[in-house]
């Protein structure tokens, strides 16, 4: 019953949910032989059901901190449903969770992203391209599917559906012109209907198998550092979407979170058209960028489009000049033609 309680929330919150319950029931057939210890804790005094919650901590702790704490939360709820309802104060009071520790991130460089994405096979090269220059999360990016986007000739425009986000709020982002170079033979390929880069409609199988992809390719070409307080790569797949946004940002701030689908400062005021957006996608996509000959030719473009400007600027400038200094000319001998009409009249 429980289960059918939380099929209103979305796909993730209920994945998370259960995994959190299975996994405090692997804990209780471990420790006390059997799976579903509820009708014993209806039986046990308080004490004794904190007692048991601190041995599932305990059993966890090589989990992440606010991992545990999020599952606990997840095995709380479930344990009201059930009957079995403690305090908020007395869980603070009763409970002992372990410190979480915020280790200094790692930025990811265009250098390392370099040496690890030519190593993987096209399609999984593309999807982490699409996913660093749209700025997406790769639970985002394992639901896309080829309705969600549409072709504008050299960048391609995604409208995320709001089902398929964290937040649940629909959002406009785009690719790169390298990434929609390197997808859009994907989708010839591809009905309305299809996903684009996951076969598996099971999201967090799909999630998973990603993760795996990245993480067998950092193995593979020597950057599988991994924090020391956690154990977890140095560089994941939500490195990609971070790279992204860092480089929109040192531009324009409000935007990065706008396509990035954070919250920003009066945003919900900022209402541009696609094509506005668009323009300003264009103006910082170079900085999203990962090929070095696709670089070097966006920037020897944007070179020769300044060069062209400058003279432009230029030789609208000479021309300014060249009026006014004729202006000025004309006005002289005008000068001059009016004294001289004056002085012969005196003479006269």
């Amino acid at each position: 019953m429980y289960f059918e309680k939380i099929q209103v929330l979305a796909v993730g919150t209920q994945y998370h949910i259960k995994h959190s319950i299975i996994d405090f029931e692997n804990f209780c057939l471990e420790r006390f032989a059997k799976p579903n210890i509820i009708p014993d804790l209806k039986k046990a005094d308080e004490q004794e059901i904190f007692d048991i919650l601190q041995l599932w901590i305990n059993y966890n702790k090589h989990l992440k901190p606010k991992t545990i704490s999020n599952r606990f939360s997840a095995i709380n709820n479930y344990l009201h449903y059930m009957g079995i309802k403690l305090n908020d104060r007395d869980i603070k009071q009763e409970l002992t969770f372990p410190t979480n520790i915020e280790e200094e991130l790692h930025g990811v460089t265009l250098d390392e992203l370099q040496k690890l994405l030519p190593t993987m096979q096209y399609k999984k090269r593309t999807m982490f391209i699409c996913q660093l220059s749209g700025l997406m999360r790769v639970g985002e990016m394992v639901q896309l599917r080829k309705r969600h986007v549409t072709d504008l000739g050299n960048n391609m425009m995604i409208k995320i559906p709001a089902i398929i986000t964290k937040s649940k709020k629909g959002r406009t982002t785009f690719w790169s012109k390298e990434a929609s170079r390197l997808v859009r033979p994907m989708l010839k390929k591809l009905d309305d209907d299809d996903l684009i880069f996951q076969k598996n409609e099971q999201f967090h199988n799909a999630v998973i198998a990603v993760e795996q992809v990245m993480r067998r390719g950092l193995q593979r070409v020597g950057l599988d550092q991994r924090y020391e307080s956690t154990g977890r790569f140095l560089i994941n797949t939500h490195s990609l979407r971070a790279y992204g946004i860092t480089k929109i940002s040192r531009h324009d701030p409000n935007f990065a979170k706008k396509i990035a689908g954070q919250k920003g400062y009066l945003l919900q005021y900022d209402r541009q058209t696609d094509e506005e957006k668009l323009e300003t996608y264009r103006k910082y996509e170079i900085d999203l960028l990962i090929d070095k000959e696709v670089i070097l030719k966006a920037e020897n473009k944007e070179l020769k489009e300044k060069v062209q400007y400058y003279k432009t600027e230029a030789t609208a400038e000479a021309e300014i000049m060249v009026r006014e200094s004729e202006l000025k000319q004309k006005a002289e001998m005008n000068e001059f033609k009016k004294q001289y009409s004056l002085n012969d009249s005196k003479c006269i």
